[in-house]
Protein backbone atom coordinates (compact mmCIF):
# COMPACT_ATOMS: atom_id res chain seq x y z
CA UNK A 1 0.00 0.00 0.00
CA UNK A 2 2.62 2.48 0.78
CA UNK A 3 4.54 1.84 -2.27
CA UNK A 4 1.15 2.31 -4.08
CA UNK A 5 0.97 5.80 -2.16
CA UNK A 6 4.31 6.27 -3.55
CA UNK A 7 3.74 5.75 -7.09
CA UNK A 8 0.79 7.33 -6.91
CA UNK A 9 2.60 10.90 -5.46
CA UNK A 10 5.38 10.36 -7.52
CA UNK A 11 2.60 10.78 -10.37
CA UNK A 12 0.93 13.65 -9.14
CA UNK A 13 4.31 15.44 -8.38
CA UNK A 14 5.56 15.12 -12.48
CA UNK A 15 2.10 16.07 -13.41
CA UNK A 16 1.92 19.11 -11.30
CA UNK A 17 5.66 20.13 -12.79
CA UNK A 18 4.52 19.51 -15.76
CA UNK A 19 1.18 22.00 -15.76
CA UNK A 20 3.76 24.64 -13.75
CA UNK A 21 6.09 24.25 -16.88
CA UNK A 22 3.23 24.42 -19.23
CA UNK A 23 1.11 27.12 -17.62
CA UNK A 24 5.17 29.04 -17.17
CA UNK A 25 5.50 28.60 -20.96
CA UNK A 26 2.15 30.01 -21.98
CA UNK A 27 1.42 32.96 -19.62
CA UNK A 28 4.93 34.01 -17.72
CA UNK A 29 7.79 33.05 -19.41
CA UNK A 30 9.66 35.38 -21.98
CA UNK A 31 8.75 36.96 -25.11
CA UNK A 32 11.56 36.22 -27.75
CA UNK A 33 11.24 38.40 -31.03
CA UNK A 34 13.41 37.92 -33.63
CA UNK A 35 14.59 40.53 -36.15
CA UNK A 36 15.52 39.49 -39.77
CA UNK A 37 17.17 42.09 -42.50
CA UNK A 38 16.47 45.35 -40.33
CA UNK A 39 18.50 48.33 -40.80
CA UNK A 40 21.31 48.67 -37.36
CA UNK A 41 19.83 52.04 -36.60
CA UNK A 42 16.33 50.92 -36.29
CA UNK A 43 16.78 47.92 -34.82
CA UNK A 44 19.28 49.71 -32.00
CA UNK A 45 16.51 52.01 -31.59
CA UNK A 46 13.95 49.03 -30.73
CA UNK A 47 16.52 47.99 -28.38
CA UNK A 48 17.21 50.67 -26.36
CA UNK A 49 13.83 51.15 -25.95
CA UNK A 50 12.86 48.07 -24.64
CA UNK A 51 12.81 48.57 -20.75
CA UNK A 52 10.74 45.24 -20.39
CA UNK A 53 13.19 42.43 -18.94
CA UNK A 54 10.67 39.98 -20.14
CA UNK A 55 10.70 40.57 -23.74
CA UNK A 56 14.18 39.37 -25.10
CA UNK A 57 14.87 40.82 -28.73
CA UNK A 58 17.69 38.80 -30.94
CA UNK A 59 18.95 39.43 -34.62
CA UNK A 60 18.68 36.49 -36.72
CA UNK A 61 20.69 35.87 -39.80
CA UNK A 62 19.46 34.57 -43.11
CA UNK A 63 21.27 31.65 -42.38
CA UNK A 64 19.62 30.92 -39.08
CA UNK A 65 16.28 30.56 -40.81
CA UNK A 66 15.70 27.41 -39.29
CA UNK A 67 15.50 28.39 -35.80
CA UNK A 68 12.82 30.92 -36.54
CA UNK A 69 10.04 28.36 -34.65
CA UNK A 70 12.50 29.06 -31.33
CA UNK A 71 10.89 32.47 -31.11
CA UNK A 72 7.10 33.67 -30.15
CA UNK A 73 7.16 36.58 -32.81
CA UNK A 74 9.43 37.36 -36.15
CA UNK A 75 10.17 41.15 -37.51
CA UNK A 76 11.22 41.26 -41.58
CA UNK A 77 11.72 44.04 -43.33
CA UNK A 78 11.47 42.63 -46.76
CA UNK A 79 13.40 45.82 -48.30
CA UNK A 80 16.41 44.64 -50.05
CA UNK A 81 15.48 40.98 -48.48
CA UNK A 82 17.62 38.81 -50.61
CA UNK A 83 16.46 34.56 -50.40
CA UNK A 84 16.61 32.11 -52.17
CA UNK A 85 13.18 29.87 -51.81
CA UNK A 86 14.83 27.44 -49.34
CA UNK A 87 15.34 30.13 -47.30
CA UNK A 88 11.35 31.53 -47.96
CA UNK A 89 9.87 28.22 -47.31
CA UNK A 90 11.69 28.36 -43.94
CA UNK A 91 10.16 31.66 -42.97
CA UNK A 92 6.74 30.31 -44.74
CA UNK A 93 6.89 27.45 -42.73
CA UNK A 94 7.56 29.26 -39.22
CA UNK A 95 4.69 30.96 -40.36
CA UNK A 96 2.40 27.91 -40.73
CA UNK A 97 3.85 26.37 -37.62
CA UNK A 98 1.71 29.53 -36.06
CA UNK A 99 4.09 31.84 -35.43
CA UNK A 100 3.39 35.51 -35.74
CA UNK A 101 5.17 36.48 -39.11
CA UNK A 102 5.53 40.26 -39.92
CA UNK A 103 6.95 41.59 -42.75
CA UNK A 104 7.55 45.37 -43.46
CA UNK A 105 7.96 46.88 -47.10
CA UNK A 106 8.83 43.77 -49.42
CA UNK A 107 10.14 44.73 -51.89
CA UNK A 108 9.21 41.37 -53.80
CA UNK A 109 5.77 40.20 -53.41
CA UNK A 110 7.04 36.56 -53.16
CA UNK A 111 8.52 37.87 -49.80
CA UNK A 112 5.90 40.09 -48.08
CA UNK A 113 4.81 36.99 -45.92
CA UNK A 114 2.48 37.92 -42.78
CA UNK A 115 0.15 35.98 -40.89
CA UNK A 116 -1.32 38.57 -38.54
CA UNK A 117 -4.92 39.92 -38.49
CA UNK A 118 -5.47 43.43 -40.47
CA UNK A 119 -5.72 44.57 -36.53
CA UNK A 120 -2.40 43.35 -35.70
CA UNK A 121 -0.72 44.48 -38.76
CA UNK A 122 -2.60 48.15 -38.55
CA UNK A 123 -1.35 48.42 -34.76
CA UNK A 124 2.19 47.52 -35.76
CA UNK A 125 2.38 49.49 -39.11
CA UNK A 126 1.49 52.64 -37.06
CA UNK A 127 4.12 51.81 -34.41
CA UNK A 128 6.65 51.15 -36.03
CA UNK A 129 6.10 54.15 -39.30
CA UNK A 130 5.93 56.51 -35.89
CA UNK A 131 8.93 55.12 -34.56
CA UNK A 132 10.05 56.94 -31.25
CA UNK A 133 11.14 55.42 -28.25
CA UNK A 134 7.95 55.56 -27.27
CA UNK A 135 5.60 53.77 -29.89
CA UNK A 136 8.66 51.13 -29.77
CA UNK A 137 7.84 50.17 -26.06
CA UNK A 138 4.59 49.86 -26.96
CA UNK A 139 4.81 47.96 -29.85
CA UNK A 140 7.07 45.50 -27.51
CA UNK A 141 4.92 45.48 -24.72
CA UNK A 142 1.43 45.10 -27.10
CA UNK A 143 3.47 41.83 -29.05
CA UNK A 144 3.66 40.37 -25.37
CA UNK A 145 0.43 40.93 -24.05
CA UNK A 146 -1.60 40.51 -27.81
CA UNK A 147 0.24 38.50 -30.09
CA UNK A 148 2.26 36.47 -27.79
CA UNK A 149 -0.73 35.86 -24.70
CA UNK A 150 1.27 36.46 -22.26
CA UNK A 151 0.28 37.85 -18.29
CA UNK A 152 2.66 39.14 -17.00
CA UNK A 153 5.31 41.93 -17.02
CA UNK A 154 2.74 44.08 -19.15
CA UNK A 155 2.59 48.02 -18.35
CA UNK A 156 -0.02 49.40 -19.88
CA UNK A 157 -0.30 49.30 -23.63
CA UNK A 158 -1.10 52.50 -25.90
CA UNK A 159 -1.57 52.97 -29.28
CA UNK A 160 0.88 54.40 -31.82
CA UNK A 161 1.21 58.21 -31.20
CA UNK A 162 1.70 60.30 -34.25
CA UNK A 163 4.95 61.68 -34.24
CA UNK A 164 6.39 64.22 -36.80
CA UNK A 165 9.17 63.57 -38.83
CA UNK A 166 10.78 66.78 -39.52
CA UNK A 167 11.99 67.90 -35.92
CA UNK A 168 15.49 68.59 -33.99
CA UNK A 169 16.29 66.22 -31.51
CA UNK A 170 19.12 65.81 -28.50
CA UNK A 171 19.38 63.07 -26.33
CA UNK A 172 18.57 63.02 -22.76
CA UNK A 173 21.17 64.95 -20.38
CA UNK A 174 20.54 62.44 -17.62
CA UNK A 175 19.55 59.51 -19.60
CA UNK A 176 21.27 59.72 -23.34
CA UNK A 177 18.87 56.66 -24.33
CA UNK A 178 15.77 59.40 -23.82
CA UNK A 179 14.20 61.08 -27.00
CA UNK A 180 14.04 65.30 -26.42
CA UNK A 181 12.67 66.54 -29.86
CA UNK A 182 11.89 70.26 -31.39
CA UNK A 183 9.55 70.88 -33.89
CA UNK A 184 11.25 74.81 -33.99
CA UNK A 185 14.82 75.74 -34.11
CA UNK A 186 13.56 78.37 -31.43
CA UNK A 187 12.39 75.62 -28.93
CA UNK A 188 15.50 74.19 -29.44
CA UNK A 189 17.86 77.19 -28.81
CA UNK A 190 16.05 77.89 -25.92
CA UNK A 191 16.54 74.20 -24.38
CA UNK A 192 19.94 74.56 -25.20
CA UNK A 193 20.43 77.85 -23.43
CA UNK A 194 18.71 76.71 -20.54
CA UNK A 195 21.03 73.88 -20.41
CA UNK A 196 23.89 75.61 -20.58
CA UNK A 197 24.64 73.85 -24.10
CA UNK A 198 24.40 77.21 -26.17
CA UNK A 199 27.03 79.31 -26.77
CA UNK A 200 26.74 83.25 -28.20
CA UNK A 201 28.71 83.50 -31.32
CA UNK A 202 30.05 79.89 -31.35
CA UNK A 203 29.90 78.25 -35.41
CA UNK A 204 26.66 76.28 -36.05
CA UNK A 205 26.84 72.72 -36.87
CA UNK A 206 23.72 70.68 -38.59
CA UNK A 207 23.21 67.12 -38.59
CA UNK A 208 21.10 65.25 -40.70
CA UNK A 209 20.57 61.69 -42.44
CA UNK A 210 21.09 59.72 -39.15
CA UNK A 211 22.87 56.30 -40.63
CA UNK A 212 24.26 55.65 -36.71
CA UNK A 213 23.55 56.86 -33.66
CA UNK A 214 25.10 60.58 -33.59
CA UNK A 215 24.82 60.96 -30.14
CA UNK A 216 28.79 61.26 -29.30
CA UNK A 217 29.83 62.92 -32.31
CA UNK A 218 27.38 65.50 -31.20
CA UNK A 219 28.41 65.31 -27.57
CA UNK A 220 32.40 65.46 -29.23
CA UNK A 221 31.50 68.53 -31.33
CA UNK A 222 29.64 70.56 -28.30
CA UNK A 223 32.73 69.90 -26.55
CA UNK A 224 35.06 71.48 -28.69
CA UNK A 225 32.31 74.64 -28.34
CA UNK A 226 30.36 74.36 -31.19
CA UNK A 227 26.34 75.00 -31.57
CA UNK A 228 25.32 71.65 -32.63
CA UNK A 229 21.90 71.15 -34.70
CA UNK A 230 20.92 67.56 -35.37
CA UNK A 231 18.00 67.22 -37.59
CA UNK A 232 15.82 64.19 -37.78
CA UNK A 233 14.78 64.18 -41.65
CA UNK A 234 15.37 66.14 -44.84
CA UNK A 235 11.69 67.33 -45.71
CA UNK A 236 12.06 70.42 -43.65
CA UNK A 237 16.12 70.65 -43.83
CA UNK A 238 15.58 73.41 -46.22
CA UNK A 239 13.64 75.66 -43.37
CA UNK A 240 15.35 74.43 -40.96
CA UNK A 241 19.04 75.36 -42.72
CA UNK A 242 17.74 78.41 -43.36
CA UNK A 243 16.78 79.61 -40.17
CA UNK A 244 19.74 78.79 -38.55
CA UNK A 245 22.74 79.72 -41.01
CA UNK A 246 25.51 77.02 -40.25
CA UNK A 247 28.90 76.66 -40.77
CA UNK A 248 28.79 73.79 -41.67
CA UNK A 249 26.71 70.39 -42.29
CA UNK A 250 27.55 66.90 -41.39
CA UNK A 251 25.22 64.55 -43.71
CA UNK A 252 25.90 60.58 -42.87
CA UNK A 253 23.52 59.42 -45.40
CA UNK A 254 24.85 58.21 -48.51
CA UNK A 255 23.65 59.33 -52.26
CA UNK A 256 23.46 63.31 -53.23
CA UNK A 257 21.78 66.42 -51.42
CA UNK A 258 20.43 67.58 -55.01
CA UNK A 259 21.22 69.92 -56.77
CA UNK A 260 19.04 72.76 -54.99
CA UNK A 261 20.82 71.94 -51.59
CA UNK A 262 24.02 72.24 -53.65
CA UNK A 263 23.57 75.51 -55.05
CA UNK A 264 22.12 76.93 -51.30
CA UNK A 265 25.35 75.61 -50.08
CA UNK A 266 27.83 77.30 -52.25
CA UNK A 267 25.85 80.68 -52.22
CA UNK A 268 25.95 80.49 -48.18
CA UNK A 269 29.33 78.82 -48.27
CA UNK A 270 28.45 76.77 -46.21
CA UNK A 271 31.05 73.09 -45.51
CA UNK A 272 29.47 70.01 -46.29
CA UNK A 273 31.25 67.02 -44.82
CA UNK A 274 30.28 63.67 -45.20
CA UNK A 275 31.79 60.52 -42.37
CA UNK A 276 30.98 57.04 -43.26
CA UNK A 277 29.00 54.23 -41.80
CA UNK A 278 30.76 50.94 -41.68
CA UNK A 279 27.78 48.16 -42.39
CA UNK A 280 30.03 45.72 -40.10
CA UNK A 281 31.44 45.07 -36.89
CA UNK A 282 34.52 47.32 -35.83
CA UNK A 283 36.83 44.63 -35.47
CA UNK A 284 35.74 43.04 -38.71
CA UNK A 285 36.11 45.97 -40.97
CA UNK A 286 39.65 47.05 -39.49
CA UNK A 287 41.14 43.09 -40.28
CA UNK A 288 39.39 43.77 -44.30
CA UNK A 289 41.78 44.83 -46.80
CA UNK A 290 39.56 45.41 -49.11
CA UNK A 291 37.34 47.88 -46.49
CA UNK A 292 34.33 48.62 -48.90
CA UNK A 293 32.72 46.79 -51.88
CA UNK A 294 31.90 48.82 -55.17
CA UNK A 295 28.34 50.22 -54.80
CA UNK A 296 28.74 50.59 -51.00
CA UNK A 297 31.86 53.08 -52.17
CA UNK A 298 29.82 54.75 -54.82
CA UNK A 299 27.02 55.50 -52.91
CA UNK A 300 28.94 57.02 -49.82
CA UNK A 301 32.17 58.80 -51.28
CA UNK A 302 31.15 59.51 -55.02
CA UNK A 303 28.37 60.39 -54.89
CA UNK A 304 28.27 63.10 -51.84
CA UNK A 305 32.18 64.10 -53.43
CA UNK A 306 29.78 64.93 -56.51
CA UNK A 307 28.05 67.22 -54.19
CA UNK A 308 31.03 69.09 -53.10
CA UNK A 309 31.35 66.75 -49.86
CA UNK A 310 34.93 67.01 -48.06
CA UNK A 311 36.63 64.34 -45.73
CA UNK A 312 34.37 60.98 -46.52
CA UNK A 313 36.16 59.87 -43.74
CA UNK A 314 35.07 56.49 -41.75
CA UNK A 315 33.22 57.37 -38.52
CA UNK A 316 30.98 55.03 -37.03
CA UNK A 317 30.53 51.05 -37.10
CA UNK A 318 29.16 47.94 -35.77
CA UNK A 319 29.46 47.05 -32.22
CA UNK A 320 27.48 44.03 -30.31
CA UNK A 321 25.83 44.87 -27.41
CA UNK A 322 25.47 41.56 -24.37
CA UNK A 323 22.33 40.26 -25.83
CA UNK A 324 23.97 40.56 -29.80
CA UNK A 325 21.91 42.94 -31.02
CA UNK A 326 24.61 45.51 -33.37
CA UNK A 327 23.92 49.37 -32.53
CA UNK A 328 26.11 51.62 -35.00
CA UNK A 329 28.51 54.17 -33.05
CA UNK A 330 30.78 56.88 -33.43
CA UNK A 331 34.49 54.77 -33.27
CA UNK A 332 36.36 56.50 -30.61
CA UNK A 333 40.05 57.51 -31.81
CA UNK A 334 38.23 58.20 -35.61
CA UNK A 335 35.57 60.20 -33.60
CA UNK A 336 38.90 62.72 -32.22
CA UNK A 337 40.40 62.71 -35.40
CA UNK A 338 37.23 63.95 -37.84
CA UNK A 339 36.45 66.39 -34.59
CA UNK A 340 39.86 68.17 -35.09
CA UNK A 341 39.49 67.81 -39.25
CA UNK A 342 36.45 69.76 -38.70
CA UNK A 343 38.20 72.25 -36.73
CA UNK A 344 41.06 72.87 -38.97
CA UNK A 345 38.36 73.47 -41.65
CA UNK A 346 36.45 75.97 -40.08
CA UNK A 347 39.65 77.65 -39.05
CA UNK A 348 40.65 77.95 -42.54
CA UNK A 349 38.05 81.11 -42.57
CA UNK A 350 39.59 83.29 -40.04
CA UNK A 351 43.49 82.17 -40.52
CA UNK A 352 45.66 84.54 -42.91
CA UNK A 353 46.81 83.35 -45.93
CA UNK A 354 49.86 84.04 -45.10
CA UNK A 355 49.95 80.79 -42.47
CA UNK A 356 48.06 78.42 -44.09
CA UNK A 357 50.36 75.65 -45.78
CA UNK A 358 49.24 73.03 -48.13
CA UNK A 359 50.74 69.75 -48.51
CA UNK A 360 50.66 67.44 -51.65
CA UNK A 361 50.48 64.04 -51.04
CA UNK A 362 51.09 61.25 -53.72
CA UNK A 363 50.33 57.71 -54.04
CA UNK A 364 52.13 55.96 -56.10
CA UNK A 365 49.75 53.95 -58.18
Amino acid sequence: MKKKSKIILGVCTVAAALIGMSVWNIWFSPTKIAFINFQTIQQGSISKANDNSSIKLSEVSLGNLDRLTGYDMVFINGMGLRIVEEQRQQIQQAADKGIPVYTSMATNPANNICNLDSVQQNLIRGYLTNGGKTNYRNMLNYIRKAIDGKISSIPEVEDPAERPSDMLYHAGLTNPDDELEFLTVADYEKFMKDNRLYKEGARKIMITGQMADATRLIEALEKEGYNVYPVQSMTKFMSFIDEVQPDAIINMAHGRMGDKMVDYLKAKNILLFAPLTINSLVDEWEKDPMGMAGGFMSQSIVTPEIDGAVRPFALFAQYEDEEGLRHSYAVPERLKTFVSTINNYLNLNTKPNSEKKVAIYYYKG
